[in-house]
C-alpha cells in the first residue's frame, strides 16, 4: 500500500515517495496531473513541470504571466532550464519572461519569421547558457553578446537568409592575421563550439567555422524531411571529405524543441553523433557512408 502523506502502517518514506514521482513526472502530462495529489507531491513536481518552456504566442505569454505572478517572487529563475519562444510573442513580453526565467538557462530557442531573432540575446541574464537555437525567415543580420556566444556549445540557426557579424569578423581578422603572420583573436568567440547545425542555403557561407571553432565536431546540414535537395548536399559533403560534415532531416517546430528537450525524441544533436559514429554523413539517400 502506498499511503502519500499519511501515517498509515506501511506508508512510504518521503525520500522514496519524491524518488517515484519525480520520475513519473518526467512525462509531462502525467506532472501535470500529479501535482494534484498532495502539497508535497506538487513541490515536487513542479520544478520538473517548468524547467523546460514553451511560450508559442501572446496569448500564451499572457497565460503565463498570471502564473507568474501567483508564484513567490523569484520562483522561476532556478528551475528554468529550457525555454523558446514563439513567433508572435511580442519584444516586451519575450523580456519580461527572460527577467523572470533566465537566470538558470542553459538551452534558449527562438522560433520567429517576422523578426531578427538575435534582438532577443541581451536579455538572456544566464551566464551558462550552452545550447542556442535560432530559426527565422527574416533577412537578418545577426550578432550575438560576445559572452555569450563565447559559452555555446551547440548552436543552430536555420532559415533566413541571413547574414553574420561574428561570423563576417572573424573570417576577415583570421585572413588579417595570415598576411601579417600574426595570431587571430577572433577565434575566441568560438570558444566552446563542439556542435553547429545549419539549413541548406546558408551552409556554404557558415564552412569558416570548420577552421575557425578549434572545438567543432559537428557541422550538421539541416534539412526537412524528403527534401529533394537532400542528395545534392550528401554528395558535395562526400565531395568536402570533412567526416564532421552531416546531413540530418529535420522539422524545425517548436513542439520538435520541446520534445527533444524532454527526452521524448532524440534531438539533432543525438542523430547526428549517432550518425558519425557510425561513419554515416547523410540520412535517407543512396550514397551516405564514408569509405573506410
Amino acid at each position: 500500500m502506498l499511503v502519500v502523506d499519511g501515517t498509515a502502517q506501511g506508508r512510504v518514506p518521503d525520500e522514496l515517495q519524491r524518488v517515484i514521482f519525480e520520475t513519473a513526472g518526467r512525462d509531462n502530462s502525467v506532472a501535470r496531473q500529479l501535482i494534484l495529489v498532495s502539497r508535497n507531491v506538487r513541490t515536487w513536481i513542479e520544478p520538473i513541470l517548468y524547467e523546460c518552456i514553451k511560450i508559442r504566442s501572446q496569448q500564451h505569454a499572457e497565460a503565463f504571466f498570471k502564473t507568474i505572478a501567483v508564484r513567490p517572487q523569484g520562483f522561476f529563475g532556478p528551475i528554468v532550464t529550457s525555454l523558446a519562444i514563439g513567433d508572435s510573442v511580442t519584444l516586451q513580453q519575450s523580456k519580461a519572461i527572460l527577467a523572470a526565467c533566465s537566470q538558470n538557462l542553459v538551452n534558449f530557442a527562438v522560433y520567429t519569421n517576422a523578426r531578427n531573432p538575435s534582438i532577443f540575446l541581451p536579455f538572456v541574464r544566464s551566464h551558462s547558457v550552452r545550447q542556442l537555437s535560432l530559426k527565422s525567415t527574416h533577412c537578418a543580420e545577426l550578432s550575438f553578446p560576445p559572452a555569450l556566444l563565447a559559452s555555446l556549445s551547440h548552436l543552430m540557426i536555420l532559415d533566413g537568409p541571413y547574414s553574420w557579424f561574428q561570423m563576417r569578423e572573424a573570417v576577415r581578422n583570421a585572413k588579417n592575421a595570415i598576411k601579417s603572420g600574426c595570431p587571430s583573436t577572433t577565434a575566441h568567440s568560438f570558444l566552446s563550439l563542439t556542435h553547429f547545425a545549419t539549413c541548406s542555403q546558408n551552409w556554404g557561407s557558415t564552412q569558416p567555422l570548420l577552421k575557425l571553432a578549434a572545438k567543432l565536431r559537428y557541422f550538421v546540414v539541416v534539412v526537412p524531411p524528403c527534401s529533394k535537395a537532400a542528395p545534392v548536399i550528401a554528395q558535395r559533403i562526400l565531395e568536402i571529405g570533412d567526416r564532421r560534415m552531416v546531413l540530418v532531416e529535420y522539422s524545425p517546430t517548436i513542439e520538435n524543441w520541446e520534445s527533444s528537450m524532454r527526452g521524448s525524441m532524440p534531438s539533432v544533436w543525438e542523430r547526428a553523433e549517432k550518425l558519425v559514429e557510425d561513419g554515416y554523413f547523410a540520412e535517407n539517400v543512396d550514397v551516405r557512408k564514408w569509405n573506410l
